[in-house]
């Protein structure tokens, strides 16, 4: 038995147009390629995205992104600092003895004073940094006593601050969580682990086993006004006077022994 093949509806369909029929398509399709064309060229002229220049430059505080004269991103003084609702809690005192509104408005004004910009409000200013959180005041003098008994201290509280981290899931490791576990029932793993994961927590930039004064801002700035120990003795760890703490004045500073410094864990 043979079977007559079927055309395909379109195939029919052109076969039995009429003349008028085609010029109506022959329209049809020019009004196509005439629009295609337009899109096209609309979108080849349109000029492609400018990508911000300033997206992948990180300031430092007090400084702000901006386009130089050959269009490349460089950090400047900010013109303005973010305005603040006046919280006690944003103020900030400075190692000149200075209270700031804000840490922003503090290291403004070190940025312009050290490029001698008439914004300065004194010149002293171009080498002020952040002595600690909160307004400037008389602090509890740090005395031979509590020197001595400091080591022991801060250990003792930088264990209690890794155990709340641990008990909030805010360590970030899995290895330090279980080496604070084991800390828990030994008291020689209790001094060591905290003084050593605070060291690695601080060397970040650049993470080179060294910790400088920027990088210890973040356990100097709100402890000092409640703990006034903590400045000098983190300056006697520095016992070659080259500006950074290594991991083995870190460790022999805070009370470790020969070895457990030298880990680097």
């Amino acid at each position: 038995m043979h079977y007559k093949k079927k055309e395909s509806t379109t195939h029919h369909s052109f076969l039995f147009m009429k003349a008028n029929d085609w010029d109506e398509l022959e329209t049809l399709l020019e009004n196509i390629d005439e629009k295609t064309t337009e899109m096209t060229e609309k979108y080849t002229h349109e000029p492609p995205i400018q990508k911000n220049p300033c997206e992948e430059l990180i300031c430092g505080w007090g400084k702000e992104c901006v386009i130089n004269k050959i269009g490349e991103p460089t950090c400047d003084c900010i013109s303005k600092c973010p305005s603040l609702d006046g919280d006690p809690l944003d103020q900030v005192c400075s190692n000149t003895n200075q209270t700031f509104p804000s840490l922003c408005e503090l290291y403004r004004e070190r940025c312009v004073c050290k490029h001698k910009s008439n914004d300065c409000k004194n010149k002293i200013n171009a080498k002020v940094h952040l002595e600690y959180l909160g307004v400037c005041k008389r602090l509890e003098p740090c005395t031979d006593e509590l020197m001595a008994q400091f080591p022991t201290r801060m250990a003792d509280w930088l264990f209690q601050v890794m155990r709340e981290l641990k008990k909030r899931r805010e360590l970030h490791n899995l290895e330090w969580e279980e080496l604070i576990a084991e800390a828990e029932s030994n008291d020689e793993k209790k001094h060591v682990y905290p003084v050593i994961w605070k060291f690695c927590d601080l060397d970040i930039k650049p993470h080179d086993k060294h910790v400088s004064h920027h990088e210890l801002i973040p356990i100097t700035a709100p402890v000092i006004p409640m703990e006034s120990c903590i400045k000098p003795f983190l300056e006697n760890c520095d016992d070659n006077n080259d500006g950074n703490i290594s991991i083995q004045e870190w460790g022999q500073c805070l009370g470790l022994k020969e070895g457990w410094s030298s880990s680097g864990k």
